[in-house]
């Protein structure tokens, strides 16, 4: 294992954090759990022990009674089964996520056989993207997709090839830019679901964000926490008024986006995830409500350049649909997921996913 860095800030997702900073100054610290899952598989995981590791290093998470339970490495796994399961205050590990997922993601997918990233080939894809739509914000947020001690070549890869931004402050220096970018993830807007309800979680985190982080960052709200797109787009941008810049479409690939469409054999236009139907209806929706100042920013499955190319095309048939994409797949990886899925012992999750039990998990922290 490498030597740690002194701090693992410059390493971490600007939207965790802000999020850590907002959480603090609204005096919001519940004892949430956090599950970790792959999507591929089945494989072997690799990396638990390095992961572990980081939690001593940087978080009082074991002095505040907080766990941690998983595979021991070297154990074999399934798709979609929990591998790990955190529990403990929010703010005592909300900063690690990028991390440990990104120890988890690399020591796993070398031990699937995968190599590590080729930086000439995350410039090659990166700079094909750029070309495919030349106007729009590209933003590169695949941190947590491999290990940290990487993090800084791949970012200046992507944005020496055409890319404007990252999402960590290392990647950000190591390409000529001043910082990272980023404004909320869903641990963000679930803690506000315990605090206010679901239904009113996504304007209040958002709210929150403009009360406490600085002007000169735009206000991008996250609008698919719980799988109400269109609904809680206008209900911020009610809220907020002229001061918020846009919403960032995440869809999860399990589920039909409110305004999507069930697929019917168009990839990417149709069927479940971010889609461009999807997109279609909330832009849409935003103009109708007379919020067309609004932008669009959409992330998940972006780094495919065939999503890309339908996404350009259907600009070109339907109009303005986006503004910007965040994008982490510029390389394979079998990339290690995590979501919040209780809050104070209360199952509370983004919609299509849920705490799962797993009698293997061992005790590691």
């Amino acid at each position: 294992m490498l030597p740690l860095p002194e701090s693992h800030l410059p390493y971490t997702d600007k939207y965790f954090i802000r999020s850590r900073l907002i959480l603090e100054r609204e005096g919001l610290n519940p004892r949430v759990t956090m599950q970790v899952f792959f999507r591929n598989g089945p494989g072997v995981i690799q990396g638990v022990a390095e992961a572990a590791g980081l939690f001593r290093a940087y978080s009082p998470l074991a002095e505040h009674g907080g766990t941690i339970l998983a595979l021991p490495d070297g154990s074999a796994f399934s798709p979609l089964e929990p591998v790990m399961h955190i529990e403990g205050p929010i703010q005592d590990f909300i900063e690690l996520e990028t991390m440990y997922l990104g120890v988890l993601t690399a020591r796993t997918s070398q031990a699937a056989g995968l190599p590590a990233p080729d930086l000439a080939a995350v410039a090659d894809k990166a700079g094909a993207i750029r070309q495919m739509v030349p106007g729009k914000s590209l933003m590169y947020f695949g941190a947590r997709h491999w290990h940290w001690s990487m993090e800084a070549a791949i970012s200046r890869a992507a944005v020496s090839a055409g890319f404007d931004s990252c999402a960590t402050d290392i990647g950000a220096r190591a390409a000529g830019l001043a910082a990272g970018v980023g404004t909320i993830p869903h641990a963000l807007v679930l803690v506000y679901a315990h605090h206010v309800g679901p239904g009113q979680a996504t304007r209040e985190a958002t709210a929150a964000f403009d009360r406490h982080i600085e002007p000169e960052c735009g206000r991008i709200a996250l609008v698919d926490t719980f799988n109400r797109e269109i609904d809680d787009a206008l209900d911020t941008a009610r809220t907020l008024g002229g001061r918020l810049q846009g919403v960032r479409l995440d869809t999860a690939g399990e589920l039909l986006a409110q305004g999507g469409v069930p697929f019917d054999g168009r990839a990417f236009y149709t069927g479940q995830g971010v889609t461009v139907a999807g997109t279609l209806a909330l832009r849409r929706a935003l103009d109708a409500a007379g919020f067309e100042n609004v932008g669009i920013v959409l992330s998940s499955g972006f780094g495919n350049p065939a999503k890309v190319a339908a996404f350009a095309e259907a600009e070109r048939q339907h109009g303005r649909l986006f503004d910007a994409l965040g994008i982490g797949g510029l390389f394979d990886a079998w990339c290690a997921t995590a979501d919040i899925v209780r809050i104070e012992g209360r199952d509370l999750a983004k919609t299509g996913r849920g705490y799962q039990p797993n009698p293997r998990l061992e005790r590691i922290l």
